[in-house]
């Protein structure tokens, strides 16, 4: 009996140490768990931010080579364009003389454009506002007459009607041509006045001059026997014309010179046309 009894309290006695035992292993196993469990963290931690930094790695390469990529293209373009470069200044140097001529061409055409009437090929409008001022003023400083003609072809828009725009511009150039050939001094200009008229600036001239001038240029159009069936006063092109000799001076404007031939010219008309008229008023 007694030996069942101690039996029994060392079983139970080795059943607490075998639970003591496996509650310690427990807690290791726990301890244990947890630790690894924080390594998991740490690694899966660290695998997300190793990844991270390949990413970026990969992104950076992925830049860089589109970098050089662009850098290559760019000097790529730099040398074709450097050997274009090489190319115009050996083919300019080469040929300067030329293109230096080229350039005097274009900008005497460009002047031309400017001051010359695209129509009849004597001075424009512009030309003439230019030239009636600056010789305005110059015979005001030197105390010397000026004379103006304004020439107006006689029924030109008959003459349209009749033989149609083509052939009115020829005779308009054919005018032009004539007028300007009746002067010859440097300072005197001929130029197209608007639609069918023209004027003549003749710097330092007085009356007789004008008016032998205008008479010249009246009898040189009628020479040129422009047939002009739809005309009133002749069966050829004429003109009239007005004239006006003033002494310039800086208190007059040169518009009154301008004034005083429109008056002859219209008075020119009045009387019969195909004339010149000087007007004294």
């Amino acid at each position: 009996m007694e030996t069942e009894k101690s039996d029994l309290v060392s079983t139970e006695g080795l059943f607490l140490a075998t639970v003591a035992s496996l509650k310690q292993e427990i807690q290791e196993l726990k301890a244990q768990n947890i630790i690894l469990r924080d390594r998991l963290v740490s690694k899966t931690i660290q695998e997300e931010q190793l990844s991270e930094a390949n990413h970026r790695l990969q992104t950076e390469i992925i830049d860089r080579q589109r970098t050089e990529t662009a850098l290559r293209l760019l000097l790529d373009r730099l040398s074709s364009e450097k050997n274009d470069l090489e190319i115009i200044l050996d083919t300019t140097t080469r040929h300067s003389d030329t293109i230096e001529a080229l350039l005097y061409e274009r900008a005497l055409s460009l002047a031309r454009e400017v001051t010359i009437d695209g129509l009849t090929q004597i001075a424009n409008r512009r030309t003439f506002d230019q030239k009636l001022e600056i010789e305005w003023q110059r015979l005001a400083r030197e105390g010397l007459p000026m004379s103006l003609l304004i020439c107006d072809v006689d029924f030109f828009k008959r003459y349209n009607d009749r033989y149609g725009h083509p052939a009115g511009d020829d005779c308009l150039r054919a005018v032009a041509k004539a007028i300007e050939s009746c002067i010859r001094r440097p300072a005197d200009l001929a130029a197209r006045y608007g639609g069918e008229e023209f004027a003549v600036i003749l710097p330092n001239t007085l009356k007789e001059g004008a008016t032998f001038i205008a008479e010249k240029v009246c009898h040189t159009v009628s020479s040129l026997n422009i047939k002009h069936e739809a005309s009133f006063i002749s069966d050829r092109v004429t003109v009239s014309i007005g004239i006006s000799t003033i002494q310039p001076t800086k208190k007059l404007s040169s518009k009154i010179l301008i004034e005083s031939a429109d008056k002859g010219l219209y008075l020119a008309k009045k009387q019969g046309r195909d004339r010149a008229v000087f007007n004294a008023d």
